[in-house]
């Protein structure tokens, strides 16, 4: 396991405002969680928020995310509390309530799990780590449930996981087809973590790992056109990444977009019309979107997003139909 100094942020919502920071924080730390929180005097109604991330929090430009995000959920004031936390306790604490998930056809569970994976599943074992990605945030669950709807209606040989986090998504690639995956991101932990997760699951001589920012890398410009690209990141970067992700996607290839609200979901389709590529589904899973887009051989598509909660199936003869 790869170590990094982790940091703790904390502080106090009423019970009415702690779905909405759990949902709003889960994609900015390495976990979130809340817990029922008793004052000296014995009186509770409120609850602690902890965020943890990996190295010392900038104050200022955490007290800034919140603010907004205090705003909305109607409380009055945020006093953060940041202190380091031992890695070990936070990865001992963390591994115990990282409990099995189905997703799809998709097992997904830590080394401490003894449990005999269902028969018609396809495991993937992780353990809480120091990358982003266990299967337990919905733009991650997102991601594996489009994986598992494509694999039933094409074969893909190369692959890129961009901003691979755990390597959960390059995995899961790699155990529905026989692909040649590459898995890259900007930080060299996570490129450290996704190569050690992909050889205990079996799968790490077909997967490489690469640090890149972006496309930046020569191995993703040698590795390309992929037929798949898997990028679960956040809103602004798939923006900016939309031309690099057009360039580097084959023909007719298919590119799985994550890590974004709802909300934030028309921007980043307007951005991905405009470098060529057609939305083909949507997959909304609480305030958290994935978007499934295909590459077109003409640039200019009229691709509307569909109205929320619309679902649009993958026909292998690219006629795009509603259900």
């Amino acid at each position: 396991m790869v170590d990094r100094a982790l940091w703790q942020s904390r502080f106090l919502v009423p019970p009415g405002a702690v779905r909405f920071f759990l949902d709003a924080l889960e994609a900015d730390g390495l976990s979130v969680a809340a817990f029922e929180y008793t004052a000296a005097n014995g009186e509770g109604d409120l609850w602690r928020i902890e965020l943890i991330q990996a190295g010392e929090p900038d104050r200022q430009a955490l007290a800034a995310r919140l603010a907004p995000l205090a705003e909305r959920a109607g409380v009055p004031r945020v006093d953060l509390f940041i202190e380091p936390v031992p890695v070990n306790d936070w990865l001992t604490r963390t591994a115990a309530q990282f409990s099995p998930q189905r997703i799809g056809r998709f097992w997904i569970h830590g080394s401490h799990v003894d449990r005999t994976p269902p028969a018609d599943t396809i495991s993937i074992r992780l353990d809480a780590g120091l990358a982003f990605g266990s299967g337990e945030h919905a733009s991650t669950q997102g991601c594996l449930l489009g994986l598992d709807e494509l694999a039933r209606r094409r074969r893909f040989r190369r692959v890129l996981d961009l901003g691979c986090g755990s390597g959960i998504l390059a995995i899961a690639a790699a155990k529905l087809w026989p692909a040649r995956v590459t898995a890259a991101d900007n930080d060299p932990v996570a490129v450290a973590v996704a190569g050690e997760n992909a050889t205990d699951n079996g799968v790490g001589h077909r997967i490489r790992c690469a640090e890149s920012t972006g496309f930046s890398s020569p191995m993703l410009r040698t590795s390309a056109p992929f037929d798949l690209i898997l990028a679960n990141i956040l809103a602004d970067p798939l923006c900016d990444l939309a031309r690099g992700i057009a360039r580097h996607l084959a023909p007719g290839g298919i590119a799985v977009l994550s890590g974004l609200l709802d909300r934030q979901a028309r921007r980043v389709v307007t951005a991905q019309r405009g470098a060529g590529l057609r939305l083909r589904r949507e997959i909304t899973l609480g305030i958290w979107t994935t978007l499934i887009l295909t590459r077109s051989r003409s640039r200019y598509i009229d691709a509307r997003l569909p109205s929320k909660g619309t679902r649009t199936v993958l026909p292998n003869d690219g006629a795009a139909g509603v259900n």
